[in-house]
């Protein structure tokens, strides 16, 4: 509900004053004055000859103790979250933590896969440099073999061959002579 209401001068400004003091606007004050005068009387605090001042309790009090509950509660509210922001800040900075040592733990794997390349590499061409090392001699060893049985069966051969040529010629000297007429000559003969 709305409610307009005209004071005079002196009220106002004392209201205006009541307001800036409480740090509030002038319409909170006027709403917490009328709460706190509405409670006074339901309470049954009131006579008409004390008027609202009744217990010591005055309007500024109110509205003082209203904006001071208010603000009790505001700074419950901003240490809760400044509370939840700790956290928050707490928390992130775990996850980041965590994020770092991941980021080194993955740079230690791949300097280490790095190195084992380097090292299979390495080995793979001395491997294969010590197989061809290796091959090359075998092929060496096998020539110097095949040359070694070569000239051994040279020299086993050769006498067989000149003693075969020597049969070839005895062969053909004795051969006989198709010509029946012919006479033939002895063999303790020199000439031919």
């Amino acid at each position: 509900m709305r409610i307009s209401v005209y004071v005079d001068d002196e009220l106002g400004a004392r209201i205006e004053a009541a307001a800036e003091k409480s740090a509030i606007k002038k319409s909170e004050w006027v709403r917490m004055a009328c709460n706190g005068y509405l409670s006074v009387l339901e309470s049954g605090f009131y006579s008409e000859e004390m008027g609202f001042d009744c217990a010591g309790i005055n309007s500024s009090d109110l509205g003082r103790d209203e904006t001071i509950e208010s603000q009790k509660n505001e700074i419950l509210q901003l240490r809760a979250e400044v509370e939840t922001q700790k956290e928050l800040q707490e928390v992130f900075s775990k996850l980041i933590t965590e994020k770092d040592q991941r980021i080194e733990d993955m740079k230690e794997s791949i300097s280490r896969i790095e190195a084992m390349s380097i090292t299979t590499t390495d080995q793979i061409a001395s491997s294969k440099d010590e197989r061809i090392d290796d091959l090359s001699r075998m092929i060496e060893h096998l020539q110097a073999q095949a040359a070694a049985h070569s000239a051994a069966l040279q020299s086993a051969l050769k006498p067989a061959l000149e003693s075969e040529d020597s049969k070839k010629e005895l062969a053909e000297e004795l051969k006989p002579d198709d010509d029946v007429n012919m006479i033939q000559k002895p063999k303790w003969m020199f000439w031919k």
